[in-house]
């Protein structure tokens, strides 16, 4: 279950959660079930949100239960307005979810030890995100269709996804258009959280200010993110903290050459395979190497083939695992 279902979706969390139950639904071997069935001792309960009917619900839930560590309080502060403010409260709530768990799921090295920093008493077990790639391999086929499509003309595009908040970097892309005012910069996302964003004023002028070749499309739905991978020639997303980094597995997928900050995750799961930096002035400069054809051609193979390694197939052997350990341990 995720609470992303009923409440805001368009964002990593909710992502996961479809691919999730795209996975399950494609094992012989597993039977997902509903309504009152859900809460037989023999069912394993998979969580993917923390909020409150999340955490009820695992009260009541009679069989294993299970939670994928996507939010910790790191990710959680300079997302939510105020978050900051009840920082005692928000380690003590999302410790207290996690314990209700008979498995928590981390989805990187660097998210464990977030977890046993926050103190997590239960097992852990880590378990990489991944994707159907067949959502989004074969649209590369379409570059210059969707290309025509975007209205973009000839200059390298550079993309960047994810929620606009600060956590993410959209000040540092912003700051990035401005010093390079002959390529394209476009970000997929919007502030999903409404009037609960973090620096939500600062952004709106932020954007309402950018200079012309940047371009902020809002939420669009899921498929229409693959498109923009598709199309693009660069993927740039300077966050300042990731879990994991779904959309930048998205964008590898894709083919696409990789700017991004060098978190803990990326250096656990992409290596060598992304170029980074922390400052603008050093974005600039990478961003500026790669308007050579044959550098991007470079990265993007890079990228591309460590994207091999978390497909459909490796998810769905994540999560038999991690259901039957569940099980076990009951």
């Amino acid at each position: 279950m995720s609470e992303s279902t009923f409440t805001v979706r368009g964002h990593g969390v909710h992502s996961v959660f479809e691919e999730s139950i795209r996975a399950i639904n494609q094992m012989p071997d597993f039977e997902r079930v509903s309504g009152i069935r859900a809460y037989g001792r023999n069912v394993v309960l998979h969580v993917h949100t923390m909020g409150p009917f999340a955490a009820m619900r695992m009260l009541a839930h009679r069989g294993p239960r299970l939670i994928s560590a996507h939010i910790t309080p790191e990710s959680f502060f300079g997302s939510i307005k105020g978050a900051h403010v009840i920082r005692g409260f928000v380690r003590w709530y999302m410790r207290s979810v996690f314990d209700l768990a008979t498995l928590v799921l981390s989805v990187s090295k660097a998210t464990t030890v977030e977890l046993e920093d926050l103190g997590v008493r239960g097992p852990i077990l880590a378990t990489a995100n991944a994707i159907d790639e067949k959502r989004i391999k074969p649209l590369s086929l379409r570059r210059d269709e969707l290309r025509r499509e975007f209205q973009w003309d000839d200059r390298p595009v550079v993309l960047g996804v994810g929620q606009i908040q600060p956590r993410k970097g959209v000040d540092e892309f912003v700051g990035c258009a401005r010093r390079l005012p002959h390529l394209r910069f476009v970000w997929v996302g919007g502030m999903q959280f409404g009037l609960l964003s973090d620096a939500r004023d600062y952004l709106t002028r932020l954007r309402a200010e950018a200079p012309g070749n940047v371009t902020f499309t809002g939420l669009v739905p899921r498929d229409d993110v693959f498109k923009y991978c598709a199309a693009a020639d660069v993927f740039f997303l300077p966050s300042k903290h990731e879990t994991f980094g779904l959309a930048t597995l998205e964008a590898a997928t894709a083919g696409l050459p990789l700017v991004l900050t060098d978190l803990p995750c990326y250096q656990e799961w992409l290596k060598d395979a992304y170029l980074h930096g922390e400052t603008v002035d050093e974005y600039v400069e990478v961003l500026r190497s790669l308007e050579d054809v044959s550098v991007r051609e470079k990265w993007a193979a890079r990228a591309s083939r460590t994207a091999v390694g978390y497909d459909s197939r490796m998810l769905s052997d994540g999560l038999r695992e991690a259901y039957l350990l569940a099980a076990a341990r009951r």
